[in-house]
């Protein structure tokens, strides 16, 4: 009896909770090394005699002036909107405060992810590349995991590129966020679930609307390869792959709920840096910044570039691109 009472007395104690440094720490180790990564990747690109270069035009099919024109309309616009980003969510925050703030940190997360761009094709040609794009060719040969076999001379965009990666990433969480916060108001008994179910149809419905004005107007980039199933005009250079939005859509949700989580929390803090209080207060900027920079790193990596690639690696639409969309 004595026993029993001593056994009840013990699962009737409260449990304690876990520490919650685990999560930033490794984060933050991520992020430590998917840098040092980008800085090994970039240097090797940089000092390389034969990928360091625009990347060559083949063929004989040219772009209609208009699309040209388009092309470099799209450009412009994207350095318009990345300075816009790097200005109210970088530049000025430090000013005010001395500090980045989350905003900031997620458009120089997503600017250093870029990189991971490359993934894309790091197997197999699956997103083509426009010759006519801004570029210096593409650093995919210096990437982990990168077959032999695979091309590696195509011009990855340097201007419309990583703009990409700041509005699909903080862009959509910080405006999610905004009529979030307005619905929350509106509709205070509005579930989480419903709420994400809105964020996630809105996002979705950007990334469509996007993509596929920027593919037919612009022959920017195209599909070369994806799951046909899951595809919308296959065959074509404009095929889009339905799962192309609802991936995109995936990370813009993760974004957002991290914002939101910092945003209702107390002092600020996302679930990414709850665990900084753990850590001496010389190094919690530091730790911080690449806890983030790894949970930028882990989402795109999880939610969007291995389903991507693996979605296209069995795919067997091929789409019919004109050469400039080709690789060398």
């Amino acid at each position: 009896m004595a026993i029993d009472s001593a056994a009840k007395q013990a699962e009737d104690t409260a449990v304690p909770p876990l520490p919650r440094r685990g999560s930033t720490t490794f984060l933050a180790a991520v992020g430590l090394v998917w840098f040092l990564v980008c800085v090994n990747t970039i240097a090797r690109w940089v000092t390389s005699d034969t990928e360091f270069s625009p990347a060559p035009k083949i063929g004989p099919d040219e772009m209609a002036d208009w699309r040209l024109i388009a092309l470099r309309v799209f450009e412009v616009i994207s350095l318009l909107v990345l300075a816009a980003f790097i200005w109210f969510s970088v530049v000025q925050p430090i000013r005010k405060t001395g500090k980045l703030s989350l905003d900031g940190r997620f458009v120089i997360g997503g600017l250093i992810c870029f990189v991971a761009d490359a993934f894309l094709n790091v197997q197999e040609y699956l997103f083509a590349w426009n010759s006519e794009n801004v570029n210096m060719g593409v650093w995919v040969k210096f990437l982990p995991f990168h077959n032999p076999e695979a091309p590696s001379r195509y011009a990855e965009s340097l201007i419309w590129g990583p703009p990409m990666y700041v509005y699909f990433c903080a862009g959509v969480a910080i405006v999610a966020c905004h009529h979030a916060n307005k619905a929350r108001r509106r509709w205070p008994n509005m579930s989480k679930v419903t709420l994400f179910t809105y964020v996630f149809i809105g996002e979705f419905l950007f990334d469509f609307i996007v993509e596929n004005v920027v593919i037919r107007t612009t022959h920017a980039y195209s599909f070369a390869k994806t799951y046909e199933p899951l595809t919308l005009w296959a065959g074509t250079v404009h095929q889009f792959p339905i799962y192309e939005s609802i991936l995109v859509a995936a990370v813009g949700c993760v974004f957002t709920w991290m914002r939101m989580e910092a945003q209702d929390h107390p002092e600020g803090l996302s679930p990414i840096e709850v665990g900084l209080v753990h850590w001496r207060p010389a190094l919690r900027e530091p730790v911080r910044n690449f806890a983030v920079l790894g949970f930028c790193m882990v989402t795109l990596v999880f939610v969007y570039h291995l389903p991507f690639n693996w979605l296209g690696l069995i795919g067997t639409s091929i789409a019919d691109l004109p050469s400039y969309l080709l690789p060398a």
